[in-house]
């Protein structure tokens, strides 16, 4: 009876110990989860000179509406247009966006050959897939005064044929974070992000973007944004030259 008991013993250990894992990670996300403050992009840095806290629920407000609200909502998914004989992609980056991007160009056909972002990020792999979407129909890309590309939102920049953020536009980045991850064994869940981030550095690659991006991410925890400084984009080309 032993024999038979201690395996199913030894079974049932381990299962507790992956829900107890997954329960604390779980916890974890939830004391990251947006609570009722603002994000405070232009508050004193959480640390370090360009580390602020990071909410992708909210933007900043509208610089052609002074007197509004200090904070607007950010749209939960990426909502498409054009305007200004410009293409502008805002929101939350949800699952499935980039299907739906590529839908709207098919559906709309638009004469816009650049594309003006502001994004909180989300979803890194319909990002990255944005991005190559843009790269591939040549269109360039700009971050314009008063908005922000942040998390994810920085690959689809990257994919632009050429790239420009304004000087009152914000760009950040931080560690990638796959929320769906955390009921997995935490061995699998390291597997995945190991892939993911190799993933991320073949984009990166592709793009001409520098490598060195990602030691920012990295370092940054998925609660705050590193904002990047213009002259470091400039280095790291994911901004390039303004023409003329």
């Amino acid at each position: 009876m032993g024999l038979f008991s201690s395996p199913h013993k030894v079974v049932r250990a381990v299962l507790v110990s992956q829900v107890l894992l997954a329960g604390a990670i779980v916890g974890l996300d939830l004391m990251r989860a947006p609570g009722s403050a603002a994000p405070g992009l232009y508050a004193p840095p959480a640390q370090g000179p360009s580390v602020r806290p990071y909410r992708p629920d909210l933007r900043p407000s509208d610089p052609s509406q002074p007197g509004g609200p200090p904070m607007r909502a950010m749209p939960e998914a990426l909502e498409f247009d054009q305007a200004d004989d410009a293409i502008t992609i805002a929101g939350q980056i949800a699952p499935g966006d980039a299907d739906r991007f590529a839908a709207w160009l098919d559906r709309t056909r638009p004469t816009a050959t650049q594309v003006t972002l502001d994004s909180s990020g989300g979803s890194v792999s319909d990002a990255l897939a944005i991005g190559r979407t843009i790269r591939a129909a040549g269109y360039a890309t700009r971050v314009g005064d008063g908005a922000v590309c942040l998390s994810a939102c920085p690959y689809i920049l990257a994919g632009g044929a050429t790239r420009q953020v304004a000087a009152d536009g914000v760009v950040g980045v931080h560690q990638h974070y796959f929320g769906q991850n955390t009921i997995l064994p935490a061995f699998m869940a390291v597997s995945d992000l190991q892939r993911a981030q190799a993933g991320v550095m073949d984009y990166l690659v592709q793009m001409g973007v520098d490598l060195r991006l990602m030691t920012y991410a990295l370092r940054t925890p998925p609660a705050e944004i590193n904002v990047l400084e213009p002259e470091l984009m400039a280095e790291l080309g994911l901004t390039t030259p303004a023409e003329g």
